[in-house]
């Protein structure tokens, strides 16, 4: 068979079918496996699929031993494979990816443009910054774990390395100080969705007030959280509610930006939110929930997998 029409079969495959399957077979299904058709985009999103003996179930996935080690086996086979046509790489928004997978994968894939990343808050400033420096024509990037911190050093390797990037995604809680470091660090982005987050109000508007060049802000199925820790939940178009912060939001908000997305009072998804709540915690873990079953989706075209 022709190998460009077995690369169109080959590419309805997981990588790990090709890495271990299809390019053992014979020769020319193993010429057809380096297709480079099948390499810009790696696809590492369903880990439960591809990694073995991890269990079926929604808690993350455990970052054991052996699942690192067989993870890292999987990367280092994939960089055998053309990787360096790869421009979107995505993985697995429970998986904490550590050190030893970004040594693996940046210096072989420097042509990245669309990343999807779950950082694990206590990776090294020095191998963030090495991560970061090879990927210099990244646009998008996606950051998931809402559970997880981000510190100053994080943000600051890629805003220093990374100043083509136009396009953010955060699944996580915004305060002041991850308002401060998206300003401070990502002077250049055009587009950010924080789309199933929650968010402290003030730091929300001194996000959208500081920034200089965002022009599109996604808000759907968030969570707003008053200066005094109290959850309030908003779902009008134009987030109406009570105090001065949300309707200096609203003002400056759509006044300044392109784009200005929030749900309605009928949104389904955030009524169902609201169904489930009996308390800020409770919902606070249906959005992570969220988070984890909807990451890939996106309002803003450049954010969505």
């Amino acid at each position: 068979m022709e190998k460009n029409i077995l690369a169109k079969i080959f590419g309805m495959l997981n990588v790990v079918d090709i890495i271990k399957g299809t390019s053992r077979v014979c020769i020319s299904w193993f010429l057809a496996s380096h297709n480079k058709s099948l390499w810009k985009t790696i696809d590492l999103s369903n880990l439960k699929s591809i990694i073995s003996k991890i269990p079926d179930k929604a808690d993350p996935l455990s970052n054991d031993e052996e699942h690192q080690y067989e993870l890292r086996n999987i990367l280092a086979e994939i960089t055998k494979f053309n990787s360096s046509v790869t421009t979107n790489l995505v993985f697995d928004n429970c998986y904490y990816i550590q050190e030893e997978e970004l040594a693996i994968i940046a210096p072989t894939m420097p042509n990245v443009k669309k990343l999807s990343l779950p950082l694990y808050h206590n990776l090294n400033e020095n191998s963030l910054m090495f991560t970061f420096s090879q990927w210099k024509n990244l646009q998008t990037l996606v950051i998931t774990q809402p559970g997880l911190p981000i510190r100053n050093a994080n943000f600051r390797a890629i805003g220093e390395n990374c100043k083509n990037l136009t396009s953010l995604k955060l699944i996580r809680l915004l305060d002041n100080d991850l308002a401060y470091q998206i300003v401070s660090y990502f002077s250049n982005l055009e587009s950010l969705s924080f789309r199933g987050a929650a968010l402290y109000i003030d730091a929300l508007l001194s996000l959208v007030t500081d920034h200089q060049n965002l022009g599109n802000l996604n808000l759907s199925h968030c969570l707003y959280i008053d200066c005094k820790g109290f959850a309030n939940v908003y779902y009008n178009n134009y987030i109406k509610a009570s105090g001065l912060e949300t309707e200096n939001i609203v003002q400056t908000a759509t006044q300044k930006l392109d784009t200005f997305i929030v749900c309605s009072n009928h949104c389904e998804t955030c009524n169902e939110l609201r169904g489930r709540m009996r308390g800020r915690w409770d919902f606070h873990c249906n959005y992570c929930m969220l988070s984890n079953e909807q990451w890939k989706t996106d309002e803003i075209k450049e954010l969505k997998f």
